[in-house]
């Protein structure tokens, strides 16, 4: 099995993106025009958000400009990773970060707002349906909050912290290369994508084994530059875990899902434990 590149597959069998912007153009509109409404959003209310009322008809405008930013942040995001190795994408998904970059900080006085809100506030805003989660999260945020400057600081930082996973990604999709292997006289050629999609499930064990030798030696033709990628981020991770007073790196990862170091410890032990007997069974028997 041999991937293709995006461009020569027919067009009907493409993502259609145009439910979210026309083409590149029109999506560029859509960065300058909500940026025009974020703009417009500090005028109106940085500084000026103390009451129920004054964070009840923030959020409704707050919520209209989040659901444009999953917007451009989904159309920046898509093209590229169908081929990474395409410019016109690279140019898209710079534009979408840098241009959510600027907004996550222009947007970071209402999360101060929130945080440093009186709690009758925040139990009267907990209240409404559609603000339940946002408040959860606020007074989450509240326990490890830094102070309005810092925060903005580790928000204009963002793309920065992003920065090894989106080496590791460009990495995988783009610089990996895997040896071809036969099987019966049937040439494979591999690939991160292929290997985890389709041969290391493969109903051949003589394939699956194979197809893991090949994919192996090509990761360890890139070890070190993975190795220092991860500690990276482990190390990013770790600094703002003890910034924010969190007991783990655990827990601080943990915290924006909502779930607490017992369940993942559980969930877990349950794989390690109690199904990896299961998964070894039936993979000696295939």
């Amino acid at each position: 099995m041999e991937l293709k590149k995006r461009s020569e597959f027919p067009e009907k069998e493409l993502w259609d993106l145009t439910a979210l912007y026309q083409d590149q153009e029109d999506f560029l509109r859509a960065i300058e025009k909500t940026r025009e409404e974020i703009n417009e959003f500090v005028r109106n209310y940085k500084g000026k958000l103390h009451t129920f009322e004054d964070f009840e008809a923030a959020f409704a405008i707050f919520e209209q400009i989040q659901i444009q930013l999953s917007h451009i942040g989904n159309y920046s995001f898509m093209p590229q990773t169908t081929d990474f190795g395409d410019e016109a994408f690279a140019e898209i998904a710079q534009a979408g970060m840098d241009f959510e970059t600027w907004a996550s900080v222009e947007l970071s006085f209402f999360d101060d707002a929130l945080v440093e809100a009186d709690e009758e506030v925040l139990e009267r805003l907990g209240q409404l349906p559609h603000l339940t989660s946002a408040i959860r999260q606020a007074k989450i945020k509240k326990a490890h909050y830094l102070g309005a400057d810092v925060e903005k600081t580790l928000t204009n930082l963002g793309e920065v912290f992003y920065g090894p996973q989106d080496i590791y990604t460009k990495m995988r999709a783009g610089d990996f290369e895997m040896a071809d292997f036969e099987v019966d006289g049937k040439v494979y050629k591999n690939s991160f994508v292929t290997y985890e999609n389709f041969y290391q499930n493969h109903e051949n064990a003589e394939v699956r084994e194979k197809a893991f030798r090949s994919f192996s030696e090509g990761l360890r033709k890139h070890q070190n530059t993975a190795a220092a990628t991860y500690l990276a981020q482990v190390k990013s991770e770790k600094l703002i875990a003890d910034m924010r007073g969190y007991d783990s790196v655990f827990d601080y990862l943990l915290a924006e899902q909502e779930v607490d170091r017992a369940m993942f410890d559980r969930q877990i032990d349950l794989i390690m434990k109690d199904f990896a007997p299961v998964a070894q069974k039936n993979s000696s028997n295939t």
